[in-house]
């Protein structure tokens, strides 16, 4: 049976129409074998957003889609079509309205098992190609391909596998539901981990505070549970971290419970918290409702950094919540901050330090890696190494300037809490020391990258081709057919074929992916919006270093991957996404007003404080109180997201861009933030980069 478009109905389901929403569940549950299961809130959390499109067929549910929308695609969590109804075109007719809803966006990805029948040919039916080939991260780490429904925009986006994975923690009882009681009816609320959509895009995790809850159990019990953990990563975190955490927790839990003497399993669960945060973890699992209800709140106010930004939640609202809690536990700007973290220039007596960083499990030999030393060696000035506050080597890379190409044959990070922002952070550098020595090219050749590595190269934009990673730093503001062409030369000289081209007014999310792709490249021709925003010097200090401050700031903060600052839930002009001009306010300790730099404006969040504050906490600089002062009497506020911000290397005076903006009809003021021509935005960053 071969259906005509027309026959059938695609609609988007709405969260309000529990009976519709319930008839998906069921449709959903009766192909869980494939499809993996889906916590019911998940379905009503995609409909609020318009993430789930429903067939009908003379009226009846016949199949449905649920989608996601990280960065600038589509990605599918469940394609499902009742039994009776497929090979019907029902499929084809979901695909095709997804694709026809988000025409702008790069395309639609799904990965899907090998193992099933006949995959191969549904998969290119519906249009998609094969994109790459992955391993599941489930329980028999199954054969899976990624497959891609390009949208024909031009295209150095997609890669086999999403950048962003989560590091969760799982408390006792998800170990038990997983390993030790599986066929017990309780066990059933956690499968959802193991569905594919889930499994992929988390790392299960056990903290070494879970010992103590073990404790609780019977000794024969006891074993197998330690038997399981064997099966997870066990993050490390400094001892007197953890301590010091414990005994942070354990004076909030007595100033909230004066007349509750602690049981042994409220230590446990206060040890676990406290391990789970000094390891660099910000997700707690749990079905605890008590840690999560009366816990959790008390985190969130807490003055300790690490402890402010753990969040702790059950394995349904992780899925609901997953690609918003990635995106921000990837960039923890805290972790870097004052004089954690140093740089030191290593030389041939540092050998015995950087061969701690051999890749065994990839299968480095120990004579290989010291070939490479040795090399580096005779090259003054050529090689890092990163250490933590306790002296103990965290990273190590190695940058050479060749003519246009930065070459980096030496990117290491070690298995430590800060492991993703230290790997993300090196690679920042990377293209800061190209752009510094006008290359236009990063070439990391070093072939050992680890999977972290990996992962922070694919989220910074870096593009693979075959064992190489590369960069391409184009540092000027042109038409797209220009900077296409800076792109092609840059190609040239590491023997890569030419660029895309790009047309003339790219859309905004087209042009701010080509712009983090190609940073500092503006593209002057594109629909990307302006605007200007006035900061004070309080804030302009916090997150961007100016003006400079007497104490130190965030290492991470300086060098910006992605900070938020908040703004009244006002309505405003502001749109994501777009380029921000940053205005700083006159104040008599820092001078007159002046445009100091820019960000991209990836989104903008509004909500109370505490809900923005509860899943942005993790970037830093503003505190719960800040962020209910910046929402005033409204009670809401705007979250801006911003990324690659850059400093200007002169700030350009208010009486200068008076006379810039003349003949550009730049604003005559700046308050509230304002649309800002193109024109006035071009001649404000030529001046502040001259």
């Amino acid at each position: 049976m071969v259906l005509a478009s027309d026959d059938v109905a695609v609609e988007s389901a709405v969260s309000d129409d529990a009976e519709t929403i319930e008839l998906l569940i069921e449709l959903g549950n009766g192909s869980r074998k494939t499809l993996g299961l889906l916590p019911k809130a998940a379905y009503y959390e995609a409909a609020t957003e318009g993430r789930i499109l429903t067939a009908r067929v003379d009226g009846r549910i016949v199949g449905y889609v649920l989608f996601r929308l990280p960065r600038n695609e589509v990605v599918l969590t469940h394609l499902c079509v009742e039994q009776g109804h497929r090979r019907a075109g029902i499929a084809q007719s979901l695909v095709n309205e997804v694709s026809r809803r988000y025409p702008m966006r790069l395309g639609v990805r799904a990965k899907c098992r090998d193992d099933y029948a006949d995959i191969k040919r549904v998969w290119r039916g519906l249009g998609f190609a094969q994109l790459g080939r992955t391993r599941g991260r489930g329980e028999d780490n199954a054969a899976m391909t990624v497959w891609w429904r390009d949208h024909g925009h031009p295209n150095l986006f997609t890669t086999a596998d999403e950048p962003t994975v989560l590091t969760v923690a799982i408390d006792t009882n998800i170990l038990m539901d997983l390993h030790t009681r599986k066929a017990a009816p309780q066990a059933e609320r956690s499968q959802v981990l193991l569905a594919p959509d889930v499994a992929d895009r988390i790392e299960k995790v056990v903290p070494h505070g879970l010992e103590r809850d073990i404790e609780r159990h019977p000794v024969q019990l006891q074993e197998r549970l330690l038997e399981a953990t064997k099966h997870y990563r066990r993050p490390h975190g400094s001892p007197a971290k953890a301590e010091q955490l414990f005994d942070a927790l354990r004076e909030s839990y007595r100033s909230k419970f004066p007349d509750r003497t602690p049981s042994p399993q409220d230590v446990g669960d206060l040890l676990q918290l406290a391990e789970t945060a000094a390891a660099g973890v910000k997700v707690l699992l749990t079905w605890d409702e008590r840690l999560r209800t009366d816990v959790a709140p008390v985190l969130l106010e807490m003055s300790h950094p690490e402890l402010s930004t753990l969040r702790v939640i059950d394995p349904d609202h992780l899925v609901i919540h997953l690609d918003e809690l990635a995106h921000a536990a990837a960039y923890r700007p805290q972790v870097l901050s004052g004089s954690r973290f140093s740089t030191e220039l290593a030389n041939s007596a540092s050998e015995s330090v950087l061969l701690t960083f051999l890749d065994r499990a990839g299968g480095e030999a120990k004579n290989e890696l010291k070939a490479r030393l040795h090399t580096l060696a005779q090259l003054p000035r050529s090689h890092s190494i990163i250490r933590d506050i306790g002296g103990d080597p965290v990273g190590c890379y190695a940058s050479l300037v060749d003519g246009q190409v930065v070459r980096a044959p030496l990117l290491r990070v070690a298995n430590h809490p800060d492991a993703d922002t230290i790997a993300r952070y090196l690679l920042w550098t990377l293209r800061l020391t190209a752009r510094q020595h006008g290359a236009s090219v990063v070439h990391i050749d070093d072939p050992y990258l680890s999977r972290l590595a990996v992962r922070a190269a694919e989220h910074e934009y870096y593009q693979r081709v075959n064992d190489a990673w590369f960069s391409w730093v184009i540092d000027k503001a042109a038409s797209g057919r220009e900077l296409s062409a800076a792109v092609t030369t840059a190609r040239d000289k590491v023997g890569l074929g030419p660029a895309a081209l790009l047309s003339p007014s790219l859309s905004p999310d087209v042009a701010a992916q080509y712009e983090r792709t190609w940073w500092p490249a503006k593209i002057a021709d594109s629909a990307l919006p302006h605007f200007a925003i006035a900061i004070k010097p309080r804030w302009s200090a916090e997150l961007f270093g100016e003006p400079p401050t007497l104490t130190p700031r965030s290492t991470t903060l300086a060098l910006g991957r992605e900070h938020i600052y908040y703004r009244s839930g006002h309505p405003s002009c502001l749109k994501a996404p777009g380029r921000i001009l940053w205005y700083l306010t006159k104040d008599h300790t820092t001078g007159p007003g002046r445009f100091i730099g820019t960000s991209l404006l990836d989104a903008i969040d509004v909500g109370t404080p505490e809900e923005l504050y509860a899943s942005l906490a993790h970037y830093g600089v503003f505190t719960l109180r800040d962020v209910r002062e910046a929402a005033g009497d409204l009670g809401q506020v705007q979250a801006l997201r911003l990324s690659y911000t850059e400093m200007f290397r002169r700030p350009v005076p208010w009486a200068d861009y008076l006379k810039l903006s003349a003949s550009a009809a730049g604003p005559r003021k700046i308050q509230a933030p304002v649309s800002m021509p193109r024109a006035a935005f071009d001649a404000v960053y030529i001046r502040g980069n001259s």
